[in-house]
């Protein structure tokens, strides 16, 4: 018959401290993931839309905020020059793409005068950003 010596240590692994480094290497990733998302710089409340669906190519985004402000790519524009800054910026772009992201309190004239402008520039497609319902 064996009898253990109480000299002898039984040798083992105590896989608890390694459950906590994985956990904490888990979290730092699923927390600095979040961070890779783009975020705009200018809030605005968009309108929602069952049918929305997310824009695969890099678009050139217009916003339009509650104040009526203009913005090109997060950069104060007016009206007037929104159509140059737009041609500038896709001249060597195969299918240009512009966003328009609006707030919900901005009045239908100035978003139908920006369409109009847009309109104006050749092979370029507009889509008008929305929230999911």
């Amino acid at each position: 018959m064996y009898f253990k010596d109480n000299n002898e240590s039984e040798n083992s692994i105590n896989i608890l401290p390694m459950i906590d480094i994985i956990f904490a290497i888990l979290s730092f990733f699923i927390i600095s993931s979040l961070y890779l998302t783009k975020i705009d710089s200018i809030k605005v409340n968009l309108p929602k839309s069952s049918t929305a669906a997310r824009e695969q190519n890099k678009p050139q985004i217009i916003t339009v905020d509650n104040n009526e402000k203009i913005y090109f790519n997060s950069n104060a524009a007016s009206l007037k020059d929104i159509s140059t800054l737009i041609r500038t910026n896709i001249e060597n772009i195969e299918e240009p793409i512009v966003i328009l992201r609006a707030d919900t309190s901005v009045q239908h004239g100035l978003i139908v005068s920006l369409l109009d402008e847009l309109r104006k520039i050749e092979n370029l497609k507009i889509g008008i950003s929305t929230d999911k319902k």
